[in-house]
């Protein structure tokens, strides 16, 4: 077993993953540093990590022998290669507003790459990021605890479900601009009625991106 081909397939990994260093450290439950050693040939991934690795999809013979094909068998076609979505410890609200003061993240959603091109036409996870909804105003479409995936780079206000942060408080609703500001709309009218964001009041608006995907338990 040369170490030095190990080492040359530890980066290989990553790469496949579509990971940057500190992301795979944080998917792997590791520090940036002892990664960085890892592919740098400073010491070789124990037990934990490999075993992660291989629920991650990536085949241990291979990376150890060389042998076989970097993914496991059942796995190495394009449609299980697998993107990690930052799951934000952060709420946003559907209902009357909840203070987020804090966006860290908690850990990574995975989705297939080939799942984000289909669906939003997309491979890479910028931009991306997965929040948790509290409250009950965009029911039935989106439930209290339901998870959202959010993309900040479509920060469009057409109708679309966005979510924004207004007054320092975030929430997820419809916006419809119309020609004295935004409409504001929740899903569950009976008891949120519509409101209005006034064009004067706009200056308190954060859009934070549209919601791309609906996540949600039965």
């Amino acid at each position: 077993m040369d170490d030095r081909e190990i080492y040359r397939r530890i980066r290989e990994t990553r790469e496949y993953l579509g990971l940057s260093q500190k992301a795979i450290a944080g998917r792997l439950g590791c520090s940036h540093q002892a990664w960085q050693g890892y592919e740098a040939g400073n010491n070789l991934p124990g037990g934990k990590i490999l075993q992660r690795l291989n629920i991650l999809g990536i085949s241990i013979d291979w990376l150890l022998t060389g042998r076989g094909a970097i993914a496991e068998p059942g796995t190495g076609d394009d449609n299980s290669v697998l993107a990690f979505v930052p799951h934000v410890e952060a709420q946003l609200a559907a209902g009357h507003g909840s203070i987020n003061d804090r966006l860290q993240i908690r850990d990574y959603i995975p989705f297939t790459r080939s799942y984000l091109l289909r669906k939003f036409g997309r491979s890479s996870v910028d931009g991306l990021a997965v929040l948790e909804v509290s409250g009950d105003s965009m029911e039935p479409t989106i439930s209290d605890g339901s998870l959202v995936m959010v993309d900040q780079t479509d920060p469009d206000v057409s109708g679309s479900i966005m979510a924004f942060v207004f007054e320092d408080c975030a929430y997820i609703k419809r916006l419809q601009k119309f020609p004295g500001g935004i409409d504001v709309v929740s899903d569950n009218r009976d008891f949120y009625p519509p409101h209005q964001i006034r064009n004067a009041d706009l200056d308190q608006l954060n859009i934070i991106g549209r919601v791309r995907w609906i996540g949600k338990s039965l």
